[in-house]
């Protein structure tokens, strides 16, 4: 296959962004992948990872003769980028990004990148609580959804690109209106990570009563609170940048969950399994395995 660019830069080879250079490689959507971080170490053992070719700790070096830089930095630094570096790329270049939140994060680049840069939003649905580019993997996007938030303003041969690398690395798309995406992945992402902190922070409190408490940790409680172990910093600005769609999203989640607990407080237990019942019928229609 010809590969789509000759230079990839990924600023940020952690998780996302090493995956997204070995997926790159694996399927020579790039004749070189270029990384630039802060950490000399951890961008060499990206280097031996094969996550990239080259390495740079200068942005303005690392962002030399760049086709399309990946930006996978936690939401605050790539809005920061935008406002800054953006102006540093050569014409032509296209900008994406892989930020769990979308709106600000376009209203951003609409407003800093030059008419000549072309910026394509983008939030691959995949990932996990572990983080650095140890964790990550080529094929980490694999029948993954991965969400593109174009515009009627988006330079149509930088979107045609940025689809078909999509589809080279194994995801499928969805084009979602930043706002649009916002609000969704507040529900499916966003609010289920600020639940695992706190059921994780419900554990402590009770632990002060008796610490066995976590040799009783078993699959649902650990299921449930193993996105708590994500990097705070990511996490902290996803939160930041879409405060409002999580506290609606966390209105509804309260409505359910004390239709549950009235349930249980006055024993009404045909409604509560007809309750139980719903959910589970609703998750094997809707939630797919990959």
């Amino acid at each position: 296959m010809k590969p789509i660019f000759n230079r990839i830069v990924v600023l940020g080879v952690g998780l996302i962004g090493g995956s997204f250079g070995m997926a790159a490689k694996r399927n020579g959507i790039a004749n070189e992948i270029v990384g630039i971080g802060r950490n000399p170490s951890k961008l060499n053992r990206a280097k031996e990872l094969s996550a990239v070719d080259y390495w740079y700790t200068d942005i303005d070096e690392g962002l030399s003769d760049a086709d399309l830089v990946y930006l996978a930095t936690p939401v605050g630094n790539i809005i920061d980028f935008l406002e800054t570096h953006s102006t540093l790329v050569k014409p032509g270049c296209i900008i994406t990004d892989a930020g769990s939140t979308k709106e600000v994060i376009c209203k951003t680049a609409k407003e800093h990148i030059p008419h000549n840069v072309y910026f394509i939003g983008g939030h691959p649905m995949a990932g996990s609580e572990l983080s650095g580019v140890d964790a990550a993997a080529p094929n980490l996007f694999d029948n993954a959804t991965y969400i593109l938030t174009p515009d009627s303003g988006s330079n149509t041969e930088a979107l045609m690109k940025m689809r078909e690398m999509v589809n080279s690395i194994g995801a499928n798309i969805i084009e979602l209106d930043p706002a649009v995406h916002d609000r969704y992945v507040s529900v499916i992402s966003h609010l289920p990570h600020v639940i695992a902190a706190a059921l994780m922070q419900m554990a402590e409190e009770f632990s002060e009563e008796n610490p066995q408490i976590y040799d009783l940790v078993s699959g649902s409680f650990r299921d449930m609170t193993r996105v708590a172990g994500s990097s705070p910093e990511v996490w902290r600005d996803i939160c930041i940048t879409n405060a409002d769609n999580i506290a609606k999203a966390s209105l509804v989640f309260k409505k359910h969950l004390d239709k549950g607990i009235e349930y249980i407080a006055d024993c009404k237990s045909v409604m509560f399994e007809e309750w139980f019942s719903d959910s589970k019928s609703l998750k094997d229609k809707n939630i797919k395995k990959r």
